[in-house]
Formats: C-alpha cells, structure tokens, sequence
C-alpha cells in the first residue's frame, strides 16, 4: 500500500486541472496514490480525469455537488495510508514536495500536521509566503490568523483517526483554520522551510468569493484558539485586539486599560505557553502601547500616567516614552 494518499476534490475545476494533475503524477517521490474526488462537476472536469492513465490515481464521483466539507469528511473515511496530502484543482505542487515532507514528518513523530512556504501568484505577480515553521510560533500566530496553507498540508492519519478529527461544516469557508485549531490540541505542527506549492489567486478562490463569510468564521475561530490557550477573552476584546495589531486605537480611557490587560495576557501566553521570544515580544507589544497611548493623547497627562502603568511603559524604549510624554504635554495625538 502506498504511504501517501494525495487527496484533490475536483469542482468545474477543468481550466488549470491538468497542471495540478501533472504537477502530481512528475512527483520525484513515486509511491503514491492520488485520490481525485469530482464532486458533480458541470464542465469537463470527469473527462479530464478519466483521460489520465496512470495508475496511481483513482477518481471517485460525487453524482451530485456535496460541497467541499463533505466531499473531503468522506474520502478522509475512505483513505486507508499512512499520511494524507492536500492539493486543490487549481494549484501546482512544486515537484519535491512530497518527498520532503514524507522525510520530515518520518523524522519527527510527533508532528502530526506539517505544511510549508508557498507561492501566491496572478498572472502579474508572484509573492513567495513564508509561515512560522515550529510549533510554537505556528500556535502563536494562530491567536491572529490562518498560517498553514490548506493546500501545502500533510496529515499523519493515526493522529486523526485517534481523535476523530474531520472538518467542522459549522465553520464552512474556514474549515481548514478551525481544524488546525484543534489539531494544535493533540499534536504537533510545522511548516517547513520550502515552497511547497504555487497557489494560483483568481477570482473564483474561496477568499475572493466569500470573503466576508470566511472573515466572520476566522474571528470564531480566534476566539475559541485564544480561549484553548488561557486567554479567556471578554466581549470586546477581539475588537480591541485587532485596533491594537492594526495600530488603529479607536477606544476611549476605560478601553485603553482594558486594552493594557489585553497586552499582558497576552504577552504571558505568548512566552510561557507559545515561547516566543520576551525580548522580542515585549518591544513588539511596547510599540503597540504606545500607539494606543498616542491616539488619545490629546487627553493630556492622565493618558502618560496609564502608558506608565503597563510594564510596556515604563520599562520600554525611552524613545517612546519621551515622545509620548510630550504628546500628552502639548494634547497632540498620532493620527
């Protein structure tokens, strides 16, 4: 039986399948099987699929559309190898991405979800995106967004099949994100440090399509990782959260303390749970103190005093400090 199972749901994906598939099937590692899932596909699609000869790749049909969550719940019930590897319709597998991590994760047992860098590109432009890579890092910036491409991940099965771990339909249009979240809770994560995959941005993407939808299921998805880690945010921390990271303060002097609360916490989650870096951390976190500071520091003194209050006050950079003492002085906020 092969190791890996290369799972692909095919959705009226006809126009650059034929790249994913080739990107597969040229693979330098060979002993795998490809599951191809058309999941009642309009186009040519089924055709494009039975067309491939290769016998390694078998295409189950979907006689009516189930949707992307169902579709991959079903084949993952399906899969029988030891690893299971993600890849989208429309996306193009760098040629030794499943040779480098079926070594990594063979090497590190006790990683259980691994993906990597991966190219975003148009038919204009290429960025190359570069995630955390270990396990703490990942689990850190979970607490802000999505940072394991869903189309660059390897699974280890007995890590799912063990907890019982499918995608949520309750979090569609997120689904990949909020199972991260929960994976995080019984394994390890990684990314590693190579372009795995070419991801292809068009209009017809998730993220361009339902954005607003995949905005409001991720700010669920924070919420439930933030509460996993210790944070046990209130209603409005997530709004002060976001003002913060953004450097956009908006709120008046009760939520500038809560805002500071904020900080703290989660500076003490981010040491002692996700080890990041103090040093590092706490000169990040000062920086956004006193850009919240600044934004009321029309208010006068008082405000200086609260900057004060927070050890990313007093013992930050005296830079900041001074500055922000003669914007209280003089009443001149940052805009």
């Amino acid at each position: 039986m092969p190791r890996i199972t290369v799972l692909l749901p095919v959705y009226n994906g006809e126009q650059y399948l034929r790249e994913a598939l080739d990107s597969l099937l040229t693979q330098t590692y060979r002993n795998f099987s490809l599951l191809a899932v058309d999941d009642g596909s309009t186009d040519s699609s089924l055709e494009i699929l039975r067309s491939i000869k290769d016998p390694r790749l078998s295409v189950k049909v979907n006689p009516r559309n189930r949707g992307l969550i169902n579709t991959l719940n079903e084949s993952l019930d399906l899969i029988q190898s030891e690893y299971v590897a993600r890849m989208d319709a429309d996306d193009i597998a760098t040629p030794y991405r499943l040779e480098e991590q079926l070594a990594f994760m063979d090497a590190h047992p006790d990683v259980g979800l691994c993906g990597g860098y991966y190219e975003r590109f148009t038919d204009t432009e290429s960025i190359v995106v570069r995630p955390p890579t270990t396990h703490e890092d990942i689990s850190y910036a979970l607490i802000f967004d999505n940072v394991m491409a869903h189309n660059t991940v390897m699974f280890r099965r007995s890590v799912l099949e063990r907890y019982r771990l499918r995608y949520d339909p309750a979090f569609a249009y997120a689904e990949d994100y909020e199972l991260w979240v929960r994976f995080a809770r019984y394994s390890r994560l990684a990314n590693l440090p190579r372009v795995l995959v070419r991801y292809r941005f068009h209009p017809a993407n998730t993220s361009s399509r339902f954005r607003h939808e995949q905005q409001i299921a991720a700010a669920k998805i924070r919420h439930i990782h933030r509460t996993n880690l210790g944070l046990e945010p209130r209603p409005g921390d997530a709004a002060l959260h976001r003002q913060l990271f953004d450097m956009r303060f908006e709120g008046d002097l009760p939520e500038l303390t809560a805002a500071g609360i904020w900080l703290s916490k989660l500076y003490r989650v981010g040491v002692r749970r996700c080890r990041q870096n103090p040093v590092s951390t706490f000169l990040e976190f000062n920086k956004l103190w006193y850009s919240a500071c600044g934004r009321l520091a029309d208010h006068g003194l008082k405000v200086f005093a609260q900057f004060l209050r927070q050890p990313f006050g007093f013992l930050g950079n005296p830079a900041y400090t001074l500055k922000l003492a003669y914007r209280c002085w003089r009443r001149i906020r940052i805009a």
